[in-house]
């Protein structure tokens, strides 16, 4: 009893010494185990727990106090399938359903991400549950890292990415990256979306055949495109360059229908080298990175304002009219060929000049200063209005007359007059016909004097001024006896007095005086703005010039003399022929009295 109670208490140093070796490898794993961030939970065969690290602990008492999941011998997939009919742990099912699995021998091991939400965020974890066949007993490693930060960072790369991908989707354009390599040759290695609404062609099929967008472009537009980029990509500038692509795969882009193509503008920034990091990318190889947009509608713009420009340009120059723009200042900007044969100016003179030049002399018609002041174009610039049908004559600088027509247009910019555009037409031969059917409608057309309906025109529109202005003083003289001539000469003798009498009465006058032949032998004269005084002593000037130069016929002499009389037009006469009566009556006094001689009304 005493030897089998010695052997009972007595141990072997080796015995010893092999358990306390293994309980130092039970520690020494259980510190490397504890020193690990990772969550870490080793199993048995069976499911049972068999050793957890305090990072597990940790995260268990953080996490509501999973005693269940925590305590060495319970069953993890028990705690686990309780654990899941929390509908918080998705991805729970799977797990356990994976880990079941590995227990059973049916798999060695396995990954799997999954959230776990909580009040405060969602955190993410990844779980590798690995078989240790080699160890004694076996044993199932479940370990659990938090990768909530690297999903956080992933969710936001993939939003980014998927706002690029919005926003190049959504550009009016295609944007590309493309590699030029030191000989030249040319890779494009990214097209976004918006390549398709250009070419037709997805960025994959634009990427791996990069001949097929040059072979779309114009013949022109290929050689410009591959010079300006060489050119760029030598200097290191900005690329920059208008092209035209052909809409149909089959044409070369070069047809005349500018149904067939569009233009599209390149615009990109090199940067040296980059590309070389790319992967299969050349040394050397330069990156441009930019955005083709589609022009098209500013090409056709341009276009067809060329054209119309063009247009515009041969109608201003082929006009027959004079066309003439005024700056606000009233100076000439721009003439028509038309404008300077008319005005008999080249081009250079008349820019520049204004209307209010003192070179210019203007008339109405007739024969009146045109104010320069009422010049059509200055008008248009005074009041903004347009100003039709202006007759002026022109005095040229060569001392002709031209008779123009002219209207005036203001022209405005966002409401504002910027200019005015004059345009002017030669109506010199309409006013000079117009000026010979009033003179042969108004004029005798033996003496060349004034007829009896033009002189009472005249009379009238004299009386109607003194009527508003009666200070002013104008009289009436009258002139008679060729009765005698034409009975002792014959009638062409009489002729021959009657122009010869009229000559002596525009020469003795002034040029605004009205010398009228009124009746077969009697003659009458309107003295605008003279004096009683002033008439008698104009009358007794031409009665005695009259006296003193007979008048020629033939091979003789034939003399004249005349009976006047003189009437002033005053304000209260009744009407205009009463002065004309009352000069008669003088007269009449005078021939009854002997004839040739004057006598005042």
């Amino acid at each position: 009893m005493a030897d089998s109670d010695s052997r009972l208490l007595w141990t072997s140093p080796a015995v010893v010494s092999a358990e306390r070796a293994r309980e130092m490898s039970r520690h020494s794993v259980r510190s490397v185990m504890d020193a690990l961030s990772a969550h870490i939970c080793v199993l048995d065969e069976r499911g049972l727990i068999v050793k957890v690290n305090r990072a597990w602990r940790e995260f268990a008492a953080a996490n509501g106090g999973q005693a269940a999941l925590c305590s060495e011998g319970n069953n993890y997939l028990s705690a686990c399938s309780s654990d899941n009919g929390d509908s918080t742990q998705a991805g729970g099912a799977e797990f356990t359903a994976k880990l079941a699995e590995v227990l059973a021998g049916r798999l060695d091991g396995f990954q799997l991400e999954y959230p776990c939400h909580s009040p405060e965020q969602t955190r993410w974890f990844l779980a590798r549950v690995s078989r240790v066949a080699d160890a004694d007993p076996p044993r199932i490693v479940v370990a659990h890292d938090s990768v909530t930060e690297l999903k956080l960072v992933q969710e936001t790369l993939r939003r980014q990415e998927a706002e690029l991908r919005d926003l190049a989707a959504s550009i009016p354009g295609a944007l590309f990256r493309l590699h030029v390599l030191p000989g030249g040759a040319l890779r494009f290695v990214y097209f976004s979306p918006g390549i398709e609404r250009l070419f037709g062609l997805s960025p994959a099929q634009a990427c791996g055949d990069g001949r097929s967008l040059f072979r779309r472009l114009s013949k022109d537009a290929r050689g410009v495109c591959r010079r300006s980029l060489r050119a760029a990509t030598t200097s290191g500038k900005p690329w920059e360059c208008e092209m035209k692509v052909c809409t149909d795969v089959g044409d070369t882009g070069d047809s005349g229908d500018p149904d067939d193509f569009i233009w599209l503008q390149a615009k990109a920034m090199v940067k040296a080298g980059a590309a070389s990091a790319a992967p299969g990318a050349a040394p050397g190889a330069a990156l441009w990175t930019g955005m083709l947009t589609d022009i098209t509608a500013r090409k056709r713009a341009e276009a067809a304002l060329m054209a119309s420009e063009e247009s515009f340009r041969l109608f201003f120059e082929t006009m027959p009219q004079g066309i003439v723009y005024h700056a606000l200042s009233g100076r000439v900007t721009a003439a028509n060929p038309a404008a300077c044969a008319l005005l008999r100016l080249s081009h250079e003179q008349l820019l520049g000049k204004s209307p209010v030049d003192p070179g210019w002399h203007a008339i109405h018609e007739d024969g009146s200063d045109f104010p320069a002041a009422q010049h059509p174009a200055m008008e248009a610039l005074r009041t903004g209005q347009p100003v039709r049908q202006v007759v002026m004559g022109l005095c040229l600088a060569e001392g002709s007359l031209v008779w123009l027509q002219v209207n005036a247009t203001p022209l405005f910019k966002q409401g504002a007059l910027s200019a005015v555009y004059t345009s002017f037409a030669d109506i010199t031969e309409l006013i000079r016909t117009r000026q010979e059917l009033h003179r042969q409608a108004s004029t005798d057309h033996l003496t060349g004097a004034a007829n009896r309906r033009h002189f009472m025109e005249r009379l009238q529109a004299e009386y109607g001024r003194i009527q508003r202005r009666p200070e002013l003083c104008s009289c009436v003289v009258t002139l008679d006896h060729f009765k005698l001539i034409n009975d002792r000469f014959g009638h062409a003798a009489g002729d021959a007095v009657l122009r010869h009498v009229t000559l002596l009465m525009r020469l003795g006058t002034r040029p605004l005086d009205v010398v009228g032949r009124i009746g077969g032998e009697e003659f009458a004269l309107l003295l605008p703005d003279s004096s009683r005084d002033d008439a008698q002593a104009l009358a007794e000037r031409l009665r005695l010039r009259i006296e003193q130069n007979p008048a020629q016929y033939r091979q003789g002499l034939i003399p004249v003399t005349v009976s006047i009389g003189i009437s002033a037009i005053v304000s209260s006469d009744g009407n205009a022929e009463a002065a004309l009566m009352r000069s008669d009556q003088a007269m009449y006094g005078i021939k009854e009295n002997g004839r040739n001689g004057v006598s005042l009304a």
